[in-house]
């Protein structure tokens, strides 16, 4: 399977007056102690990244997810990753947004590019990289993050460790 990877600089972000239609509300959500999953967030594998956080696996503590409700009806969810070792291209202030998902009654709405640009403008900051992965061939995802800016820095593939694809990691293989 192939990937393709993006990047956006933090010195390159542009407001684009993105809006979403007024039945929906957002939040951007952070882990704490007594937080380990926002509403209608299922334990698994959000729980794991709520571990990982706590015991700094990540490179900072930028962990989140940006969260869009119709009523109280979960419909979209972005993830925020920091760089450990399934990303090792990713420097130490680096943030990955990924695991995006949009309830499929509310696909073509704008709701996906509105949480991938509240999520560069409220994390970007001097010398932090937004990264983004995705498989060839998702153009609806691709669409999505060059339309937010992002430029394709190289192919890549997903690699397993100790021949299991849990401890793995993404490779650039073939940069721009």
């Amino acid at each position: 399977m192939e990937y393709l990877f993006y990047r956006k600089e933090s010195q390159n972000i542009n407001q684009v007056d993105l809006a979403l239609e007024s039945q929906y509300t957002f939040k951007l959500w952070h882990p704490e102690i007594s937080s380990i999953v926002p509403s209608g967030i299922p334990l698994t594998p959000f729980a794991a990244w709520w571990v990982m956080h706590y015991l700094h696996v990540f490179r900072n503590s930028g962990y989140g997810l940006f969260l869009v409700y119709h009523g109280r009806a979960l419909v979209h969810r972005s993830g925020i990753f920091p760089g450990y070792f399934r990303f090792p291209f990713m420097s130490g202030d680096d943030l990955q947004i990924g695991d995006i998902w949009t309830h499929p009654d509310h696909l073509r709405r704008g709701i996906a590019s509105f949480a991938v640009q509240q999520i560069i403008l409220s994390k970007g900051r001097a010398g932090r990289n937004f990264w983004y992965i995705v498989k060839r061939g998702n153009l609806s995802s691709i669409r999505v993050i060059e339309k937010a800016g992002f430029v394709k820095v190289g192919k890549g593939e997903r690699v397993k460790r100790f021949g299991l694809r849990l401890p793995g990691f993404f490779r650039i293989i073939q940069e721009r």
